[in-house]
């Protein structure tokens, strides 16, 4: 079964291991660090389809929001071009983290829905400082157990 957690853990995972930057999932109450670059992943509204009598399956697309925040506009540009590419081919590998940290359960496919940069109208405001994010959603399907 799918979990959400699993969905973002492992997504932090990958991006750590491809990227080899900072990856850091916001809950409430974070802080942004100064160090750059540095890749954020946010939960966003979740989307529920019931598409079958009895609701025996649901449809569900988790909706995450991926910030990638850099010193220097070049550093973003250049980084941008490589987090979409990697939204848009790769296949992300799953991780069952209530089983293991390190066994990898299947795989799973990204899909890059939108790309905003985010001007900054102040230099001391670092967290939005080159700041780029990208909507990206992951579309399952749950089943009554």
């Amino acid at each position: 079964m799918i979990k959400q957690r699993n969905l973002s853990n492992s997504i932090v995972v990958y991006l750590r291991d491809k990227l080899d930057v900072k990856v850091d999932v916001i809950s409430d109450g974070y802080e942004f660090p100064r160090e750059r670059p540095l890749v954020t992943i946010e939960q966003m509204q979740n989307n529920y389809e019931y598409n079958v009598k009895g609701r025996e399956a649901v449809e569900v697309d988790y909706r995450f929001q991926i910030g990638l925040h850099t010193e220097y506009f070049r550093d973003r540009q250049r980084l941008q071009e490589y987090l979409s590419d990697i939204f848009i081919f790769d296949r992300f590998p799953y991780i069952d983290f209530d089983k293991s940290a390190d066994e990898i359960v299947g795989f799973f496919d990204v899909d890059l829905e939108a790309v905003t940069p985010m001007p900054s109208d102040s230099k001391s405001r670092h967290s939005v400082k080159h700041t780029v994010y990208f909507d990206v959603e992951i579309n399952t399907i749950k089943r009554r157990r």
